[in-house]
């Protein structure tokens, strides 16, 4: 066309150019500017808050749903992403009483996931040990 300059192709990350770096997404400030969990209870819901976890994404979220369902005091437990590129996830939660309460469930579920990933890594390491001792040569 008249006036046109032909242009060299462009890399693809020059597309990306909007989107914010991976590394500053999921990292918190050091500043204390951001609260890693903000607890919000549900005025309308009996015995139902909503947990807003920054820099935490569906790996979080769908773990700790699916722990809190385990739990026959929840009623409802759920997660949802409320935009791509914001990084945060937001965890609701109802119990059927008030004690225990969406916090104690909360925090029930996070105390037994972490000993249900110990469990793990302890058996994963276990495994690995026991493979390195039986083919040596595959280490």
């Amino acid at each position: 066309g008249v006036g046109c300059i032909p242009r060299e192709p462009q890399p693809a990350f020059a597309l990306l150019m909007n989107k914010p770096d991976d590394f500053e997404c999921w990292r918190m400030p050091d500043d204390g500017t951001v609260q890693k969990v903000t607890c919000v209870k549900d005025t309308k819901v009996p015995n139902a808050m909503t947990l807003v976890i920054e820099r935490e994404d569906h790996t979080l979220g769908n773990i700790l749903r699916m722990q809190m369902l385990e739990d026959d005091q929840v009623l409802f437990s759920g997660y949802r992403v409320p935009h791509p590129l914001e990084p945060a996830i937001q965890l609701k939660v109802q119990t059927r009483t008030d004690n225990p309460g969406p916090v104690q469930v909360v925090q029930s579920a996070i105390g037994n996931l972490k000993a249900e990933l110990a469990t793990l890594r302890e058996r994963f390491e276990a495994a690995v040990n026991d493979r390195e001792q039986h083919n040596p040569r595959m280490s």
